[in-house]
């Protein structure tokens, strides 16, 4: 007990989460779109057709490539897959009028038009798949529903489409218990450090669990070095552009308007049911941010076939463990 409380009191005094290193598998930027930017992740011999992959809106990109051995882009390189990986950027305050059209038509279109350019230029590629991850996975499949043809197959994990099957956020998340027009009103975007805090709260005991896990392991240098990348992760959010999330709380949360219908974006409805791409929709088991019955809905609405599979796990952790890459290289190969 002494020794663990020793190596448990100098992990912390030496500062690891500000040390630590996430994101390092090399990569090269070949697109900007104002603050965003797609990064390829370019494999040594390519195998497989490449993929594009859109990221969260909330935290950064770095999840997916959080520690050697802990990287869900280099076990996919490691088997010969190109991936273009969308990077959405720091909103700043002069940011706070981009709304979801501009997000979705403007930034993610012209950025998965960009990368089939170059996927056709650098690797012979005619067609991508495409992936997405929470919120980056709703924009996404909301943009292959208004255009069919820009991508070949979608993959999905944790992706909110039943928004009203969100649990605890759910209830939270609805006109009555949620001022949404007097906090974008107030701060202009919708500040990281709020948005942090409230999933803390969501499961409040998860705090405390983590640093008993911490305690109980503290003698593994091994989970040492992955418990400072979350921290370091899970410290690293940015803000919401506000005009953006004020239409994506007000459309998904209150109106649930991906099931419900009613959504004119751009002057078009929003209809899921004009997706041809079929689909891979992978849910974490223990995902209390979007639960397996809230991303499983888009069995019932998407216009092509969808294949619904369950990965251990919860929201974050699941970027981290072995099964995700297996599962999409198990896609990527079929």
């Amino acid at each position: 007990m002494l020794q663990r409380a020793e190596n448990y009191s100098r992990f912390l005094v030496s500062d690891p989460v500000a040390k630590a290193k996430i994101g390092q598998s090399p990569n090269r930027i070949i697109h900007h779109d104002r603050k965003a930017v797609v990064r390829l992740f370019a494999p040594a011999e390519v195998k497989h057709q490449p993929v594009f992959v859109s990221m969260p809106l909330i935290n950064t990109w770095t999840i997916f490539d959080l520690l050697p051995g802990r990287s869900v882009v280099e076990s996919l390189n490691k088997a010969g897959v190109p991936v273009y990986l969308l990077d959405w950027g720091r909103p700043g305050p002069e940011d706070s009028q981009i709304n979801l059209e501009l997000l979705i038509d403007g930034t993610l279109r012209r950025s998965m038009d960009r990368t089939r350019r170059d996927a056709k230029t650098r690797y012979g590629a005619d067609q991508v798949d495409a992936i997405g991850y929470c919120v980056g996975g709703t924009y996404l499949t909301i943009l292959l529903a208004r255009y069919p043809d820009l991508a070949r197959r979608l993959a999905l994990l944790a992706t909110p489409i039943d928004f009203h099957a969100s649990g605890r956020l759910s209830l939270w998340a609805n006109p009555e218990t949620f001022p949404l027009d007097e906090v974008i009103d107030g701060h202009g975007n919708f500040p990281a450090e709020m948005m942090k805090q409230s999933f803390a709260w969501l499961r409040p005991m998860g705090q405390l669990a983590k640093w008993k896990s911490l305690w109980d392991k503290s003698e593994n240098a091994d989970f040492r070095t992955l418990w400072a990348a979350m921290e370091a992760w899970n410290n690293d959010n940015t803000d919401f552009a506000g005009a953006a999330y004020r239409e994506y709380v007000r459309r998904c949360y209150f109106d649930n308007a991906l099931m419900a219908g009613g959504w004119k974006l751009g002057g078009e409805t929003v209809d899921l049911s004009k997706g041809k791409a079929p689909a891979l929709v992978l849910a974490a088991a223990d995902d209390h941010i979007v639960p397996p019955v809230a991303a499983f809905a888009l069995k019932d609405r998407w216009g092509a076939p969808v294949v619904a599979r369950t990965l251990r796990g919860g929201h974050v952790g699941v970027c981290v463990g072995k099964e995700l890459p297996a599962a999409l290289l198990e896609w990527i190969r079929a």
